[in-house]
C-alpha cells in the first residue's frame, strides 16, 4: 500500500535546500502507486504536484495539496528507440545510451535530474535540445486518469518550454527517444570546442564519450555541487531576438550571438548579468557564482524569498541597462 505522509519537509528534494512542507507527500515506484496517489488527491480535493529530483524548483512558500515524488524505473531499448521510465536519473540514462552503442545525447551529459523532469524543461546544452531526440512521452492525465502516448508535436516544446510547463494535467510516466545507431557528433558550440582543443582533441575526429567526457568537465568546472553548494544550476534562460532588436541590442552592448533553429539570434544572458555588474554579488545569504553568473548561490540559510528577491533585482538592472526582460529557468512554487 502507498505511504502518503503529512506536513513533510522538502528540503531533502529540492537542490536549494528549502525548508518548506508538503500538505501530504508520496513516492511513486509503480504505475498501482501512481493511481492510487491520484484517487487519494481526487477524493480530499487536493491539488497535485509533480516533483523529480527537485534540481529546477523554487519553493516560496509550503504547499498546499499533494506532492508526488517520482521513482519509476526502468531503461530498454528496441534498435534506435529508447524507453526511460520518469525516475531514472538523467545522466546515468544518458551513460547507458553511450555504452550501448546509441548516440545523440552526449551533448547533454551531466543535467541533473530525473528522466520525468527532462521534457517539461526541454533541457538543453552545448548546442543540442532534448526535444530533437523526443519520440513521444507516456503520461498520465490528471484529468482523465487514462494513459496517453504524446508525440513530439503534442508536447509542444519551445526554448526551454513544453506543454508540461505551462499545464499540471500530465504525470510522465516513460519518456522514449529516438537515438542514432552512428556517431554523428555536434561541436558546433564555441566553448565546448574551445575546450577540446585545448585538451588537445581533433574537433574533427571527436568521438561522442569524448563529448560526454569535457561536457561533464566544462559542467563542473564552472557549475557548483548543488549538494555541497545549493543552486539549481542556470537560474536564468538565454535570450532570442529577432534580427531588429539584436542590432538595437548591439548598439549599446557589442555582444556575441548564434542562430538557433528557427533563424532567431540567440544570446548569452550570463553575458548581460556579468555586464551588468552582478557576476560574483555576495548577499546575506544569496549570491551570484564567480564562476558563471547565470547561477545564483545560497549559504544554505536563504529563503525562497530572498532567492527570488535576488533574481528579480538582476532582472530588473538589466532591463534598465540593455531593455532586455531575462526570463527565470526553474519552476517556481
Amino acid at each position: 500500500m502507498l505511504e502518503i505522509k503529512k506536513n513533510f519537509s522538502l528540503s531533502k528534494f529540492n537542490s536549494f535546500q528549502l525548508n518548506h512542507t508538503a500538505e501530504y507527500f508520496c513516492e511513486v515506484l509503480s504505475i498501482e502507486d501512481c493511481y492510487e496517489a491520484i484517487d487519494f488527491a481526487s477524493n480530499k480535493s487536493l491539488n497535485i504536484y509533480i516533483l523529480g529530483e527537485g534540481t529546477n524548483i523554487v519553493f516560496s512558500q509550503n504547499y498546499k495539496g499533494l506532492v508526488i515524488k517520482t521513482a519509476i524505473k526502468g531503461i530498454s531499448a528496441i534498435n534506435n528507440l529508447v524507453n526511460i521510465a520518469s525516475g531514472e536519473s538523467w545522466h546515468e540514462s544518458v551513460l547507458w545510451t553511450l555504452k550501448n552503442n546509441l548516440y545523440g545525447l552526449e551533448n547533454l551529459s551531466l543535467i541533473p535530474g530525473n528522466v520525468g523532469a527532462a521534457p517539461v524543461q526541454n533541457i538543453g546544452a552545448y548546442g543540442k535540445e532534448l526535444s530533437s531526440f523526443i519520440h513521444s512521452v507516456k503520461v498520465i492525465n490528471l484529468k482523465s486518469k487514462k494513459i496517453e502516448d504524446l508525440s513530439k508535436f503534442e508536447c509542444k516544446f519551445g526554448y526551454r518550454d513544453s506543454i508540461f510547463k505551462n499545464s499540471n494535467n500530465y504525470l510522465i510516466l516513460e519518456v522514449t527517444l529516438k537515438l542514432l545507431s552512428k556517431e554523428v557528433v555536434d561541436v558546433s558550440y564555441k566553448s565546448l570546442a574551445d575546450y577540446m582543443i585545448a585538451e588537445g582533441l581533433d574537433l574533427s575526429k571527436a568521438t561522442s564519450n569524448q563529448i560526454c567526457r569535457c561536457v561533464c568537465e566544462l559542467r563542473s568546472n564552472i557549475l557548483p555541487n548543488p549538494k555541497t553548494t545549493p543552486n539549481v544550476g542556470s537560474f536564468f534562460k538565454n535570450v532570442v531576438l529577432t534580427i531588429e532588436e539584436y542590432e538595437k541590442l548591439n548598439k549599446i552592448l557589442k555582444i556575441p550571438y548564434y542562430l538557433d533553429e528557427s533563424g532567431g539570434y540567440k544570446i548569452s544572458s550570463a553575458f548581460l548579468i556579468e555586464k551588468a555588474g552582478w557576476k560574483g554579488y555576495q548577499g546575506k545569504n544569496v549570491s551570484v557564482s564567480d564562476l558563471h553568473s547565470l547561477v545564483i548561490l545560497s549559504n544554505g540559510k536563504a529563503t525562497g524569498k530572498e532567492i527570488l528577491s535576488l533574481a528579480n533585482s538582476i532582472v530588473n538592472d538589466v532591463l534598465k541597462k540593455f531593455n532586455i526582460n531575462l526570463a527565470i529557468e526553474p519552476s517556481v512554487i
